[in-house]
């Protein structure tokens, strides 16, 4: 990377956040904010009683909170831990900001988060500027790598998903595209890798498998290209990349076990994992896939209308094909679409109810905005340049559609958290929250700093706290415009 375009991408990161600004700080609401409150929720249970008391287990809720809802004398331990805990993911995306609020001595926070979020946010962007740049051969001069880069910056996704919303199944793009960065030069040499290199990919790969699940399906796809190109070349090489993934992702998903079964057997978590399989998988789908497949179709479309445009411009129009293919490397683009484009294919194949969720369109981004710099870079310099300009201001004007802002906005956003405060101000620790026909989402649970419990009825509440052996609780409600507060106590 030259000077030149490491300052071109640092300006285009600051305008980036520019544009982010107004969305940044302000109270978690819509848009799969409910992901970031989540993580707050679960990094404040390590700040508030220590990473060692909860063995490094992200949370589902506020723990402590949690234990009374969960009595030892009427929950196993694997019902409380269920209950207490969230499995569904490894637990890095949890470290690293723990990490961070831990050297600075912060609580957890929306702003340091989000802070944290958009740092990995040019981190990755400067991943794929060196991806793209392994199509092409050393020593050429495209601006292709550039445009990949400023496309990854401005589409709307990666502006969202990069910025307020976090969670593992968005973190794990950072570390895929670092992975990415390594598996590209090791598949691409005919020599064999340095042990350096091997090193990096094995270890990028662990990280992503440490994240979340795609790194499994980036595990896949790394051995299946490693058999196919043994099938042209046998030879050790092969056995030394599967060894490599097999390890990392061994590793990886022994440390995971090694965590959690500290609160929970065995057993019950292979369970855990099957049922939310159940609720998240391709299999069967009770309308069919075909709901499934339209509902990506209108993710891909909010996180990446623009670019989709471009590239579908370059195919119809066929443009300057010739000239591209002459200056790539010839086996280059083809292992470029694998690496971007299977894992992303193998997470909707066996995850298509998850797919549901818009933000799963963000794993394709290396794969839509790399092709797209690309595609764009071959027209002649001043046309390129507009185009870009213009794909990127197009998704920067999407964003914001998707993602409005002024006043009108500020009173949606600010719904979540006014009605967190109150929930708060009007209880104590040792009454358990209950709502009818009020949002119980993560948002409003932050704000409240309290486990809420969503009820159709007051006597479902009374029930609840009867068969727990609890005596105090508060029940909201929507009454009219007002929010009313209803303190429970069940009779015997």
């Amino acid at each position: 990377m030259t000077n030149r375009s490491l300052l071109i991408i640092l300006a285009a990161f600051l305008v980036s956040v520019a544009v982010r600004v107004p969305q940044l700080d302000r109270p978690l609401s819509a848009h799969h904010e409910y992901c970031t409150a989540f993580t707050l929720i679960a990094l404040t249970n390590w700040y508030e009683d220590g990473f060692a008391a909860h063995h490094g287990v992200p949370s589902g809720g506020f723990v402590r909170q949690a234990e009374q809802l969960f009595p030892p004398d009427k929950f196993t331990r694997n019902e409380r831990a269920i209950g207490s805990y969230y499995f569904s993911h490894p637990p890095l995306a949890y470290d690293l900001p723990y990490l961070l609020f831990s050297v600075f001595g912060a609580a957890p926070n929306v702003i340091g988060l989000q802070l944290f979020n958009l740092f990995f946010h040019l981190i990755t962007t400067i991943a794929l500027f060196f991806v793209v740049r392994s199509v092409f051969p050393e020593g050429s001069v495209t601006p292709a790598p550039l445009f990949a880069a400023l496309l990854y910056l401005f589409m709307p996704a990666p502006l969202w998903f990069h910025g307020n919303a976090y969670m593992s199944d968005l973190f794990v793009q950072n570390m895929w595209v670092l992975h990415l960065v390594f598996a590209i030069r090791v598949f691409q040499q005919k020599d064999p890798p340095s042990a350096g290199l091997l090193a990096l990919f094995g270890l990028t790969l662990f990280l992503t498998v440490y994240t979340s699940w795609l790194g499994i399906f980036a595990a896949a796809t790394a051995v299946g290209i490693a058999l196919w190109q043994w099938r042209g070349s046998p030879g050790g090489r092969t056995l030394q990349l599967v060894g490599i993934v097999g390890a990392a992702v061994f590793l990886a998903l022994g440390l995971t076990a090694y965590r959690y079964l500290q609160v929970i057997d065995a057993s019950a978590l292979i369970q855990h994992f099957t049922d939310r399989f159940a609720v998240r998988g391709s299999f069967a789908l009770s309308d069919g896939p075909v709901p499934h497949l339209k509902q990506l179709v209108i993710n891909y479309r909010m996180g990446y209308l623009p670019v989709i445009i471009a590239l579908l411009a370059l195919l119809f129009f066929r443009v300057r094909r010739a000239h591209l293919f002459s200056v790539l490397n010839a086996r280059a683009l083809p292992l470029l679409v694998a690496l971007t484009g299977i894992p992303v294919l193998l997470d909707h194949a066996f995850l298509l109810q998850y797919a549901d969720h818009d933000f799963s369109a963000l794993k394709a981004g290396p794969l839509l905005c790399g092709l797209g710099g690309i595609g764009i870079s071959v027209f002649p310099k001043r046309w390129a340049t507009a185009a870009i300009g213009a794909t990127c201001l197009a998704g920067v004007l999407y964003f914001y559609k998707i993602n409005p802002i002024g006043e009108k906005a500020e009173e949606r956003y600010a719904q979540e958290m006014e009605l967190g405060l109150k929930i708060g101000k009007e209880t104590s620790p040792d009454e358990v929250v209950f709502a009818i026909d009020l949002s119980a989402e993560p948002q409003v649970a932050w704000y409240a700093h309290r486990n809420i419990i969503r009820v159709g009825t007051g006597g479902q509440a009374e029930e609840f706290l009867r068969e727990r052996g609890l005596q105090e609780g508060v029940l909201f409600q929507r009454e009219g415009e007002e929010v009313g507060v209803l303190r429970i106590h069940p009779t015997n």
